[in-house]
């Protein structure tokens, strides 16, 4: 089956979501590569920040929302009449009726929850492969395939990141995704961190693959040199909670200027439950010159911040009461397309993203003193930070780019057609 010819479905929890471009870019890419892609998407998010990305195909005038069910039972029946109306010369009618068989389904045929559940495989479409994102929604879609409503002909291919394989749970896992481990033809992870967390759940033994999320190396690249401001900038991008460590970050810059390097800044982009925390951190160790929090910022101002920046930190950490990790970090790389030495901890598989002492260091976690002698080195030696920065795109073209990352989707999606 040539590109061309495969019709994918991408699911989605939610959509459109700041902090989940790598879901564009896999889209972008399958359209680029000749794919046709109907994209869905159970929840829609009102966002201010809407990122270049999505532009590029209209993918918001695109995307098909779920219709969710109303509390009220008499709401719920009018919808779901109103439904039959608009869609009834369409209608795949057997499956209409199976969704209310509630002598087979009981409660969630009579209370319309299956019917509600089905409705974007009710009228005819022509898919090969459903493609879904994190282990919640592909269960969603496992167990319409598992009851029939969506054919067996229908490949359908789970990627986990992360979120959804928390290690806490996984006892827990086992029984949640039942349908999934059932029903999936193949899984995808990010890095071989997530691929070991998932074999102790994947009782059946399903084929996983790993494929990082990637980003477009056309647009992440550095478009003018840095201007010399006698200042050593720093930027650590992410949401504001404690795996991804802001404040070790801000503990880390605290020591650098310590250690008398009073140049240093530290520019915080992100938003998240720990932002008063650290404006008071801030407040208290007197790093108001020092250290900036920006709050979450778009796609576009990422990268001119990134631009006129020297390196990036992320000093992520295990996360105490849930074992959570950081499980690629996709901002690694796009801070190193635009030639940007890095500095990560050795927690999850943000290590698996960097080439060490090539493209940036690889600290272990919670070491203070290894971080502030990394970011020493870049300091004092300016021709090793371009060395390593000119390392780091060269390093993400070759393995990150989209391109590359959707010729390697489209040949797992051959293996399984």
């Amino acid at each position: 089956m040539s590109k061309q010819d495969k019709h994918i479905a991408i699911v989605v929890k939610y959509f459109p979501t700041v902090s989940e471009t790598f879901i564009v870019n896999q889209i972008n890419g399958l359209l680029d590569a000749g794919c046709k892609v109907d994209l869905y998407a159970y929840v829609a998010i009102e966002n201010a920040l809407i990122h270049k990305s999505l532009k590029k195909y209209n993918l918001l005038e695109k995307v098909k929302y779920f219709i969710s069910p109303p509390t009220l039972k008499r709401k719920r029946f009018i919808v779901f009449l109103n439904w039959i109306f608009e869609n009834f010369f369409s209608i795949k009618w057997n499956l209409l009726f199976k969704t209310l068989h509630f002598f087979k389904y009981g409660k969630e045929a009579y209370t319309l929850k299956l019917f509600f559940e089905a409705q974007w495989f009710l009228v005819p479409n022509t898919v090969d492969i459903i493609h879904t994102h994190f282990g919640m929604t592909g269960n969603r879609i496992a167990k319409l395939k598992a009851i029939g409503i969506i054919p067996s002909s229908v490949k359908l291919i789970n990627t986990f990141h992360g979120y959804d394989l928390s290690p806490e749970k996984l006892p827990l896992y086992k029984k949640k995704y039942h349908d999934l481990f059932h029903q999936a033809d193949v899984f995808t992870v990010n890095t071989p961190y997530l691929e070991g967390v998932l074999k102790q759940v994947n009782t059946n033994n399903k084929p996983c693959y790993i494929l990082p999320v990637g980003l477009d190396t056309s647009y992440f690249k550095k478009e003018q040199e840095k201007e010399n401001t006698g200042f050593f900038d720093i930027v650590f991008c992410g949401r504001l909670i404690p795996l991804k460590a802001p404040d070790l970050a801000v503990a880390i810059i605290k020591q650098v200027i310590l250690a008398g390097y009073h140049n240093v800044r530290l520019h915080i982009i992100g938003d998240g439950p720990m932002k008063a925390q650290l404006q008071e951190t801030i407040k208290e160790n007197k790093l108001k010159e020092y250290v900036s929090i920006y709050g979450q910022l778009s796609q576009e101002a990422i990268k001119q911040k990134m631009q006129l920046s020297d390196m990036f930190l992320l000093p992520g950490r295990y996360e105490a009461h849930t074992g959570r990790a950081e499980t690629q970090g996709l901002v690694i790389q796009e801070a190193q397309a635009m030639c940007l030495p890095v500095i990560v901890s050795d927690v999850g598989g943000m290590q698996y993203g960097v080439l060490p002492n090539k493209t940036g260091y690889i600290i272990a976690e919670n070491d203070i003193n290894g971080f502030v002698t990394a970011i020493e080195q870049l300091i004092l030696k300016p021709d090793l930070k371009v060395e390593l920065g000119n390392n780091g795109r060269d390093f993400v073209v070759k393995n990150y780019d989209n391109k590359v990352l959707t010729d390697a989707l489209l040949v797992i999606y051959d293996k399984i057609i």
